[in-house]
């Protein structure tokens, strides 16, 4: 899946919220309540924490829980495996993302992109933060951030190929400090 020295951009799908019953099941908090990507693998990475390797591991069973996913893995047989995943993401490499149609984009995909304000560079996506009422590009500025929502007020257009992302009319979004 790696190409030469390219690194892997892991593209984080859900997290291990806590065990489920005492015979190894977990239930996973989906990122993206709408896909269905997680029920159609039959593999995974779990990532833990800081600098802890991923580890792919087969995926014998999902099925949906109450605003969870029950997901069964291979090698995880009791309550204190399960837990032990507890935090863990579910992440798989971008390039194992089905791809796109024409015009349709990853999340994933904005993060690095230039953003621009016209024809003025105002900084670089740092990530896309999904808050319940709009879904926000985070952009790095001098002495902080703006968070922009992605709706057409704001958003203009998202050029992929070209690096950028155009927005507009962003007088009215406030500059956020780093806490």
């Amino acid at each position: 899946m790696n190409r030469g020295d390219e690194p892997i951009y892991w593209i984080e799908l859900g997290v291990v919220a806590r065990p489920h019953g005492v015979t190894g099941e977990i239930r996973v908090h989906v990122f993206n309540p709408d896909s269905t990507l997680l029920r159609e693998l039959g593999e995974v990475f779990l990532i833990g924490g800081d600098g802890e390797e991923p580890t792919l591991v087969d995926i014998v069973s999902t099925r949906q829980g109450s605003k969870v996913l029950l997901m069964r893995l291979a090698g995880v047989g009791s309550l204190e495996g399960a837990d032990a995943l507890r935090g863990h993401k579910l992440s798989v490499p971008r390039q194992a993302l089905p791809p796109l149609e024409e015009g349709e984009y990853y999340h994933a995909d904005l993060i690095g992109l230039e953003a621009f304000d016209g024809s003025e560079s105002i900084g670089p996506v740092i990530d896309v933060v999904d808050y319940p009422s709009a879904e926000c590009l985070k952009i790095q500025r001098p002495g902080g951030f703006l968070e922009v929502p992605m709706r057409p007020r704001w958003l203009d257009r998202v050029d992929i190929e070209g690096g950028k992302v155009h927005l507009k009319d962003l007088d009215d979004i406030p500059l956020q400090k780093p806490r």
